[in-house]
Protein backbone atom coordinates (compact mmCIF):
# COMPACT_ATOMS: atom_id res chain seq x y z
CA UNK A 1 0.00 0.00 0.00
CA UNK A 2 1.30 3.67 -0.95
CA UNK A 3 1.79 6.07 1.68
CA UNK A 4 0.59 8.58 -0.60
CA UNK A 5 -2.75 6.37 -1.96
CA UNK A 6 -3.44 6.08 1.86
CA UNK A 7 -3.16 9.65 2.81
CA UNK A 8 -5.47 10.15 0.19
CA UNK A 9 -7.68 7.75 0.67
CA UNK A 10 -7.78 8.87 4.62
CA UNK A 11 -9.24 12.25 3.29
CA UNK A 12 -11.55 11.57 1.25
CA UNK A 13 -12.89 8.65 3.54
CA UNK A 14 -13.08 11.74 6.29
CA UNK A 15 -15.13 14.04 4.37
CA UNK A 16 -17.18 11.16 2.98
CA UNK A 17 -17.97 10.28 6.86
CA UNK A 18 -18.41 13.96 8.01
CA UNK A 19 -21.17 14.10 5.11
CA UNK A 20 -22.23 10.95 6.37
CA UNK A 21 -22.68 12.04 10.02
CA UNK A 22 -24.51 15.44 8.87
CA UNK A 23 -27.41 13.35 7.28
Amino acid sequence: FNKYLTRRRRVEIAHVLCLTERQ
